[in-house]
């Protein structure tokens, strides 16, 4: 992955130029990116950046905007990373309100900068009613549109997201068109295979319910003709009330669901607290929003994660 701080650019340009001349490659610091010839795009988010590296190969550099790990909605730039920003030829992010500071920031770059807002190379499903009888705010994201905006979690979507890419970095670097556009094949067959993956797992289940603590994955249930049910009033700052306990019991007996998913970083005793007053088991769904350092070092990646959000449901919905 090649993700390098931007401030060290021109570092590695001097270094390269007075060692080997131009068109010679970086050292491995560098991942391989000749850092004379890349193209510099800066990704609002994983998903994306994955895509931008995938499509970039050895030839973009990708200014992460949003740390590893941390939750894509709440990014706060800096002033250092506002500087960075500016020194990208190519902009990717999701507007319409998803990470507003972003948003705000693209608004004031030069003309000079391509910014690509995704959202609009992709259908964007209605943010559904909560479950009747539940109370609390619904926990989960809107965006200013009512709309959900966690569309990369149906590979279709990301399918779509990479054709914008690639035909912006194509645009940008039209001498490098060969290599994106071959590297961009080779990405979308995989997303093929993933999307292929969720239509053929819950063929036989023997609940179509897939309840989850966050409204993140309507676009997932969609793609795999399940139905998301999201548990209004939980998040990881507050327990649920008795009466969305007793909504939420009903519902799951009713619709035969033995299973209540909950994100990675939901505390487990109200995961628990949960499962108990709904008679459930728990296990948890990875929104792919970010990926932590750790994961990374050992090859997580979002195909690698959505297979295995796939093969929890499958157990979840005891699908065969």
């Amino acid at each position: 992955m090649r993700i390098i701080p931007i401030a060290k650019i021109a570092l590695l340009t001097a270094v390269i130029s007075s060692c080997s001349g131009a068109g010679s490659t970086a050292s491995s610091d560098t991942h391989n990116t000749d850092v004379n010839r890349a193209l510099v795009v800066a990704a609002s988010f994983y998903p994306i950046e994955e895509i931008t590296n995938r499509v970039g190969g050895d030839f973009v550099i990708t200014i992460e905007m949003t740390p590893p790990g941390q939750s894509a909605h709440d990014v706060q730039l800096t002033i250092k990373d506002r500087e960075e920003l500016a020194s990208a030829s190519l902009v990717f992010y999701m507007g319409n309100g998803f990470q507003p500071d972003i948003e705000k920031a693209v608004t004031t770059l030069p003309a000079r900068i391509t910014a690509v807002d995704l959202l609009q190379s992709v259908p964007l499903l209605p943010v559904d009613a909560q479950l009747e009888g539940t109370v609390g705010v619904p926990d989960g994201e809107v965006l200013n549109t009512g709309q959900d905006p966690h569309v990369w979690l149906d590979p279709a979507n990301m399918i779509a997201m990479t054709h914008e890419i690639t035909d912006a970095m194509v645009k940008a670097r039209p001498d490098l068109s060969a290599g994106f556009e071959a590297n961009a094949v080779a990405y979308i067959k995989e997303l093929e295979s993933l999307g292929t993956f969720i239509d053929t797992s819950f063929a036989q289940c023997e609940s179509d319910v897939l309840v989850t603590s966050h409204r993140a994955f309507a676009y997932f249930a969609q793609r795999a003709h399940l139905t998301q049910v999201a548990i209004a009033g939980v998040n990881p700052e507050e327990e649920p009330s008795v009466k969305s306990l007793e909504t939420i019991a009903n519902f799951a007996k009713a619709n035969k669901v033995s299973t209540i998913f909950f994100e990675t970083l939901l505390p487990a005793d109200l995961a628990q607290t949960l499962a108990t007053k709904v008679g459930a088991t728990t296990d948890v769904l990875d929104p792919v929003e970010g990926i932590d350092s750790d994961a990374r070092a050992s090859g997580a990646t979002y195909i690698s994660i959505q297979q295995d959000n796939v093969a929890r449901v499958v157990k979840g919905l005891r699908c065969s």
